[in-house]
């Protein structure tokens, strides 16, 4: 299956998950929302995409993005929209606090920035010289908040290799359950061994607990 097929079956299972969340929103009452969660926002690519199947006429938003080269774009986009959009310019994590950021070296805005050092390591070594540091949070703690708000919650995560310290930590406090549905891009493909092997292996284990638990995930590419 080449990209082109891969993105236009994920645009139809996206609309399969759109019907089913917003006749869940509908079936609660004409003041309930849903929130979709945009972890990784980068320029706003995904935001871009998921609107278009989980509206503002449904759905609030929060973008999470550590990067503040990417600031500015993200705000502008914010204030182009109708809809509640709010920006949370910190690292999607365990805990609140601060973590470094890698992968800014050549790119500013980059799409492949992450608290994970070697998130991309078979195509180059991140360095600690570089690096910046970034506030952190809880993305569970987050999630566990919002869900006393909305009647839905969505997840997208493209935190380049930061799910592998996040997702784990979801589901150890059954953070997990309360998705709706979740978008999930995971990043061994891009490292060397034996950090390949290593967080593949993680990618079995969570995607085997999220299925095991019935939370709906697809993954992103």
């Amino acid at each position: 299956m080449n990209i082109n097929q891969m993105m236009e079956e994920l645009n139809t299972l996206t609309q399969t998950d759109s019907k089913r969340i917003i006749d869940k929103i509908n079936s609660n009452g004409p003041n309930s929302r849903g929130l979709f969660i945009d972890c990784g926002s980068n320029l706003g690519q995904g935001y871009s995409q998921f609107v278009q199947h989980f509206s503002h006429d449904h759905f609030d938003y929060i973008l999470i993005e550590p990067n503040p080269h990417c600031k500015n774009t993200l705000e502008e986009i914010i204030a182009r929209t109708s809809g509640n959009t709010i920006l949370i310019t910190k690292a999607a994590s365990t805990s609140i606090g601060t973590v470094k950021f890698f992968g800014l070296d050549q790119d500013p805005t980059s799409q492949g920035a992450s608290i994970l050092k070697d998130h991309n390591n078979k195509y180059y070594a991140s360095s600690e010289e570089s690096a910046i540091v970034v506030p952190c949070f809880s993305l569970s703690d987050l999630i566990s908040e919002k869900c006393l708000s909305y009647c839905a919650i969505i997840l997208k995560l493209d935190i380049e290799g930061g799910e592998y310290q996040v997702l784990p930590d979801l589901i150890k406090n059954s953070t997990h359950v309360k998705l709706d549905a979740c978008y999930i891009e995971f990043h061994s493909q891009y490292m060397a061994e034996p950090e390949h092997s290593f967080y593949r292996k993680q990618e079995n284990t969570i995607r085997n607990k999220l299925s095991q638990d019935g939370v709906p995930f697809r993954i992103w590419i």
